[in-house]
């Protein structure tokens, strides 16, 4: 399955936000006006949501068949009854179209239930519907079950957050070309928003409300910074070392301590980070958390809040780099589809200093690992299914410098692969046997120079091992050093 196109779209969104945010949009014009907003019901159109998937489907085979001219659009009644026959295989797409392209696909088809009246859990079925119909009639090739699998539960956290960050632009009190940008910047966000009120009239219409919306009011961190970053491989001779220019963009949508979360993703963290003007990955790591179930823990030290919860996560790292003219992949991990409980505590330790931490252990159950011996068409990874575990160490100083320290352990399991006692190469695998890990190490902190400008600096430490069944295990170090400035712009909100 080819997503470039969605995976473009996603790439760049938040970038846009950036720009347009310093130049052709006021942020705090976008985001910080206290109009009257309408929260009320919005009518459930349920034909309408499955009309949008429908078009979505066949909007995305016909780009696959007409520009790409890509021979799997090929399809006929005899592909699709071929694709009932044989089920569900292992795909061998890249990394990245597989494991992060797929989840905003899944977030399409959500978005079009959700801009049409129906909730967060509503809306979740739709994905398995519009992935289903995808696998099933819209490719020459068997239904994949990882493409499914991060599609459908993937694409729940990718669609509810372009939701909530795309609403953030609508205002229907403007006209002109003020109106214009903002339909235009919600649509790169969420396409299949920016269609569905295109095709209402919601995009023209003009209100005396700012949005005609369920979600209330939100605090909102947004920052986004360019740096300089460095990386040494102490895996190979001489230390080996790669320097680059990143980027990186984060968003903190609500509090997770807020009283008044009642509904999936009230809170939510996004952050993207990636290289340029280089052989490095254009995007290299994502962490994407979200707040699905909370229950508050009584404590009786004043000033401080225990919080346990349920939480969605999304996390890729792709550490390929050009150390010295020679290309390698030290690491490469991802969970696109997972789930666990976590733990959040806050203290205030005086009146400027506060304190946070947070443990989570999460399911995964769709997931990919570098392997260093597998290699099929476009796949240079495994597939397979595990746990991660983080925990987070934060010191505030009031709203001017913050210290961060992140402790993460993924491990991911591939039990189908390939026997090389066979001499044979299978493609429906998972790749090779193997049990792989990745811990990473960072240190972070950041100090608000004015009132919109940041700088920061972050060391990090990534530790890949694989044990494979038929192969001898490998192991991987790598130390990293970003130095960076930018933007930040903070939204409170009084509910």
């Amino acid at each position: 399955m080819n997503f470039n196109a969605y995976l473009f779209i996603f790439l760049f969104n938040l970038p846009v936000f950036t720009v347009h945010g310093q130049t052709s949009v006021n942020p705090d014009s976008v985001l910080t006006e206290k109009p009257a907003d309408s929260i009320q019901s919005i009518p459930k159109k349920t034909l309408v949501t499955a009309g949008l998937i429908t078009g979505t489907n066949l909007g995305n085979w016909a780009f696959d068949k007409f520009v790409l001219n890509a021979s799997y659009a090929d399809i006929s009644l005899n592909t699709i009854k071929s694709n009932f026959r044989t089920g569900f295989v292992w795909d061998n797409d890249t990394f990245i179209t597989n494991l992060f392209a797929h989840p905003y696909s899944g977030g399409l088809y959500f978005n079009a239930a959700r801009n049409n009246g129906l909730n967060f859990w509503q809306s979740v079925p739709f994905i398995m519907g519009g992935s289903l119909i995808w696998e099933f009639f819209m490719e020459n090739e068997p239904a994949s079950i990882n493409d499914f699998t991060t599609t459908f539960i993937g694409g729940a956290c990718v669609g509810e957050i372009t939701y909530r960050i795309s609403d953030l632009f609508i205002d229907d009190r403007t006209v002109g070309f003020e109106r214009f940008k903002r339909e235009a910047l919600l649509t790169i966000i969420s396409p299949i928003r920016g269609l569905n009120r295109l095709l209402n009239g919601d995009a023209c219409k003009h209100r005396n409300i700012k949005r005609n919306t369920t979600l209330p009011p939100s605090s909102i961190i947004f920052y986004s910074t360019l740096g300089y970053r460095f990386m040494i491989d102490k895996s190979h001779i001489n230390n080996d070392f790669s320097h680059m220019a990143t980027y990186n963009i984060g968003l903190i949508y609500g509090d997770p301590y807020d009283l008044d979360n009642e509904k999936p993703y009230d809170f939510f963290s996004v952050q993207l980070s990636g290289n340029f003007v280089t052989t490095e990955s254009l995007m290299s790591r994502a962490n994407i958390l979200g707040l699905l179930l909370y229950k508050d823990i009584a404590l009786r030290k004043p000033g401080s809040q225990l919080r346990f919860g349920l939480f969605q996560h999304l996390n890729y790292y792709d550490g390929s780099a050009d150390l010295r003219n020679v290309s390698v992949k030290p690491f490469k991990i991802a969970e696109a589809a997972a789930f666990g409980p976590g733990l959040l505590f806050k203290s205030k330790v005086t009146n400027d200093i506060l304190f946070l931490s947070s443990a989570h252990l999460d399911a995964i159950l769709m997931g990919g690992s570098q392997t260093d011996y597998f290699s099929f068409l476009k796949r240079d990874y495994n597939f397979g299914s595990g746990f991660s575990s983080k925990l987070n160490f934060e010191f505030r100083l009031d709203s001017k410098a913050k210290f961060l320290m992140n402790l993460e352990d993924y491990r991911i399991y591939s039990w189908t692969g390939i026997n090389p006692a066979n001499n044979s190469v299978v493609s429906n695998v998972q790749g090779d046997i193997c049990n792989a890990s990745l811990d990473v190490v960072r240190v972070y902190f950041s100090y608000n120079m004015a009132k919109h400008f940041l700088l920061t600096a972050e060391t990090s430490y990534y530790y890949r091992k694989n044990i494979y069944k038929y192969f001898p295990n490998v192991s991987h170090g790598v130390f990293g050093y970003t130095l960076s400035v930018g933007y930040i712009f903070r939204q409170n909100t009084n509910k």
